[in-house]
Parts: C-alpha cells; structure tokens; sequence
C-alpha cells in the first residue's frame, strides 16, 4: 500500500507553484483590466522619438492616467513594447486597460495637432496659425472668439470690443483633436487661463481697485511692451504709477494694436488717431487686451512693487531703458531710439 502523506517539501513546491500561477492570472486579469476604478482621468499625452518606457510613464502618471510607473515600464518590458513606442499625440484615459494603452502608444496613429500659441498673440493671429495648421478655418475661428458663450463671469468687460475673448485665449502648447471646432479650441483655451489664473492675482487685482479684466488688460500692455522678461515688472509698475496719476499710458503696443499694424515708433501724427485704444490720446486702459498674456506678465502685475520712474524706451534689441523725468526719457530715446 503506497504512502499518500505529502512531506514539507512537496506541499512547499506545490504552494510556490500555486502562487506562481495566481501571480501570473492575475498579472494577466491586471493588463486587461482598467487602469484604475477611481476618479476618471484623460489628457493628451506626446510621445517623442527619443523617450523611454519609463519617461512616457512618468509623463502618465504627472497627468493622472497610471499611479504606478515601475509597473508600466515591467509590462512594457515583458511585452516587449518598451521599445517600439511611436512618436505622436496621443488621447488616453484611466478607464483603459494597461493592453489597450501599449497598443495606442505603439500604433504611431496621432489623435491630435500640437500647437504652440506663443505669449502676446491676439485672437487674429492665431485665427491665423489654426488655419495654416489646417485645424479650423479663420473666420469661423474669428466668429467662435466674438461670441460670449464660454466666457467666464470674470471676463467680460464693460466696454465695447470685437472680440470679448482677447486676453483670455491662454499662450500654451495644446494638443488639438482632429475635427474639433472653433468653438471647442476657444474654450480650451478660456478653461486654461482660468486654471492659471491664481488667487494671488486675484487679491492683487482687488488690492489696485481693478477687475481681473482690467487687471488682464494692463497684463497684456505688459506682454506687447516687454520683448525680455526682466522688463516686465518694471513696465508694469511704470504702468500702475501712470494710472494713479491720472497719466495717458502713451503705449505704442496698445495704438499698433487699434491700427493692426506694429511701427517701432510712431509720428505725432499717428498719435492724435482717434481710438479707444489709443493711450496717447484717452487717459486709462484701453476698452479690453490688445493680445493675451502670459503667466509671466500676470505674474508681474500681480507682483508689482512700487517705482520711480514715469518712463521708458526700447532700443533696437527690444531693451528697455527707464527714466523718472521727461529730461532723462528724452535722452533716452535720442540715445536708443532705433
């Protein structure tokens, strides 16, 4: 009569090989399973040429799709994917399964159009980029910024405009889904600049008696007047001190912007023009932006510090150079002046 009783050693093989097999299920049930039951997440995510496995899933995890990265890169690697990720843009969520992820990532089948809106560009001209893109067409671009739909409470002015939405279209790099809408690019743009508007710029627009349109507003004179960054503050506390006093803004930025046109300076002539826009000739802001800000010139509104000088001047590399009486300015600008 054979013995039937198991010794440790067969019960320990035979439990190691147990768990092998539930590790390897549910490996398995993992990689075709969602990515995650909890809040849903989704966000574009661009996949360059040169990335590897594990910095595509740090990109991942910053925008909310996988928690886990170490996990990422081991299926990429055991799928043998890690390596065959194509560049492009890609549309992805939480709800999907880490197969369904890997599949998109290695497809190289773009979803969307990368497009770079630089700081200070008005609606018009980027109206103009959508259109070279081939994304949207201008004018129903143009049409989509002139409507009042989507704005925030916050962005409406009380002054006439052509188009509300200037100065909210936020400058930033999106990722634009093929066949989406003029309508749909303008609110992306309007739900960003609310995600960038901080409370801080908040408080300070209260603290200088301003709406956040009127602070946005000056925040663009900033952008159009400042080519560096180190000028930004400075022009914005140049700006500030000029509205206390009651002093036309005399920007050249804010009479291009009423003519459509930019001059590096213009004649005497050209600044008795008669426009709402035109601060050499009406005291105060301009009816709205004249383009839209960066984070950078919302950052030095909302920051200013107080300042001594009245004035300044651009020389040909676009520096500026400030001065606290016309005497100074007037040298300035016969030494600088292009």
């Amino acid at each position: 009569m054979k013995n039937h009783t198991w010794n440790k050693k067969q019960i320990t093989v035979t439990l190691v090989c147990c768990f092998i097999i539930l590790g390897v299920v549910s490996a398995e049930a993992a990689y075709y399973a969602p990515i995650s039951f909890l809040k849903p997440a989704e966000a574009y995510i661009e996949v360059h040429d040169t990335m590897t496995a594990g910095e595509i899933a740090a990109e991942l995890q910053k925008k909310g799709i996988i928690s886990n990265t170490w996990w990422f890169r081991a299926v990429a690697t055991l799928t043998g994917t890690a390596n065959t990720m194509k560049q492009g843009e890609y549309l992805v969520n939480n709800r999907m399964s880490l197969h369904d992820l890997m599949a998109k990532l290695v497809s190289g089948k773009s979803e969307a159009e990368r497009i770079v809106i630089p700081e200070g560009y008005t609606v018009r001209r980027i109206a103009q980029v959508l259109d070279q893109k081939g994304l949207v067409k201008e004018a129903d671009f143009l049409s989509a910024a002139a409507d009042t739909k989507n704005l925030y409470p916050y962005m409406y002015g009380n002054r006439v405009v052509t188009f509300p939405s200037e100065g909210f279209l936020f400058p930033d790099t999106y990722f634009i889904p093929r066949g989406a809408t003029a309508d749909q690019i303008v609110k992306m743009m309007l739900d960003n600049f609310d995600k960038h508007l901080t409370e801080n710029m908040r408080e300070s627009a209260d603290q200088h008696n301003m709406s956040i349109y009127q602070f946005v507003t000056l925040a663009s004179m900033v952008e159009k007047e400042a080519q560096y960054e180190e000028d930004q503050p400075i022009i914005a506390a140049v700006f500030l001190k000029r509205l206390k006093i009651n002093m036309p803004l005399q920007s050249d930025a804010s009479l291009s912007y009423s003519l459509g046109s930019h001059k590096s300076a213009y004649s005497i002539e050209e600044t008795k023009i008669d426009s709402p826009y035109n601060t050499y000739l009406y005291t105060g802001l301009p009816p709205g932006p004249i383009g839209n800000p960066g984070v950078n010139c919302l950052k030095a509104v909302a920051e200013v510090k107080d300042t001594e000088y009245l004035f300044f001047v651009a020389d040909a590399k676009g520096h500026n150079h400030f001065s606290r009486t016309y005497e100074e300015h007037m040298q300035n600008v016969k030494e600088y002046m292009p």
